[in-house]
């Protein structure tokens, strides 16, 4: 690559995703250069967090991805869809809708609930992989799934829990892109609580499980993707003098850290903050909305806007933002009826196809 091209492929990576795909339309020489390993690289950190929405129209099967920009306003102008990047992808089963679990450097992962199927798919590239897996008994057992990326060998892979709760049975099974099978890492090491997906932060990929000793005790169980390890950590304390049924609570992230969302009957959302996996204190109570439309939902938040507001989720019913110096909640887009979620997405151009062993579709 001559230092001209270097030149104009620096300057394409610093621009908005929607003039990159004008810009592949100019002419063949810019075309083949923002298909490069070379620019791929270079865009994906300079790529601004935007936001991924999934809507699935069961029993129509049509899973919708909707690529969002956000400007760090807190009024309704904040998020701007871009008709460009608004995907029909037609991928849904006739068992159930696809779930949306965890999109990581422009890879979005989604997951059939039955066990019979999950993708990978890059929306920008509009490429898509099937990752097969076989049909578990799905209405006695709890099926979770997680994706994450491991930098020091440049692998990406998912990770599937299943335990069946009449017998116990449990298996972790792990599926690295590029190798075209499945590894077994044998039983469970916990129960498994929740049919949560695994969030991935810092090389890692997390659950709500209990003790394993048979106590109450509620934890994070910590999965290493490079090690491939488990670790058990104590979860946010329950609030005391309230019945620990009585809430739902949800894990996620804010910002760098690890945070879980206790929704209770009295209408308080309470967000924990793991500021450190290795303090003794490790959990603090960061944010407290009270919000009659909150109650006993599965809340997620998603990222701090500049404004100083929080873009957050209630899974399968809208998204708002919580202003924190006001205390006040303004709902952004609400989705009745429909299966609904949304992940910070960060957009990239890496091929699918630069994973070996795989077959690449295009949607």
């Amino acid at each position: 690559m001559n230092l001209q091209t270097e030149i104009v492929a620096d300057i394409l990576s610093r621009i908005p995703i929607k003039s990159i795909f004008h810009c592949k339309c100019v002419c063949k020489t810019w075309h083949d250069l923002l298909s490069e390993p070379y620019f791929v690289n270079l865009h994906l950190p300079r790529s601004p967090a935007g936001l991924i929405i999934h809507r699935s129209n069961y029993p129509q099967e049509t899973d919708i991805l909707k690529l969002v920009e956000l400007d760090g306003e807190s009024d309704h102008h904040n998020i701007h869809h871009n008709p460009l990047t608004r995907f029909d992808l037609g991928l849904g089963f006739n068992y159930d809708a696809l779930l949306l679990c965890e999109t990581v450097n422009g890879l979005i992962c989604l997951w059939n609930y039955y066990g019979v199927a999950g993708y990978i798919c890059n929306p920008i590239t509009r490429e898509y992989i099937l990752i097969p897996d076989q049909k578990y008994d799905s209405p006695y057992a709890i099926v979770t799934c997680g994706f994450g990326y491991v930098e020091a060998s440049d692998e990406y892979k998912v990770v599937r829990l299943y335990m069946h709760m009449k017998t116990g049975k449990s298996e972790c099974k792990i599926y690295t892109l590029g190798t075209g099978v499945w590894r077994s890492l044998g039983h469970l090491p916990f129960p498994l609580i929740s049919f949560q997906n695994g969030i991935y932060l810092n090389g890692n990929l997390h659950w709500l499980t209990t003790d394993p000793e048979g106590t109450p005790n509620e934890m994070v169980c910590t999965f290493d993707l490079e090690k491939e390890l488990f670790l058990l950590t104590p979860a946010a304390p329950f609030v005391v003098g309230r019945d620990v049924k009585d809430r739902i609570r949800y894990l996620g992230t804010l910002g760098e850290c690890l945070c879980i969302c206790d929704s209770t009957a009295d209408f308080e959302l309470s967000i924990w903050v793991m500021k450190d996996y290795e303090m003794k204190e490790m959990w603090s109570k960061e944010i407290v909305i009270r919000e009659p439309s909150l109650q006993y939902q599965n809340v997620r938040p998603l990222i701090f806007l500049e404004s100083g507001c929080i873009l957050m989720v209630c899974l399968d019913r809208f998204l708002f933002t919580y202003c924190p110096e006001y205390g006040t909640v303004q709902i952004i887009e609400d989705a009745p009826k429909k299966a609904f979620d949304a992940r910070v997405y960060v957009p990239s151009f890496i091929r699918l196809g630069s994973f070996v062993l795989e077959n690449v579709f295009v949607f």
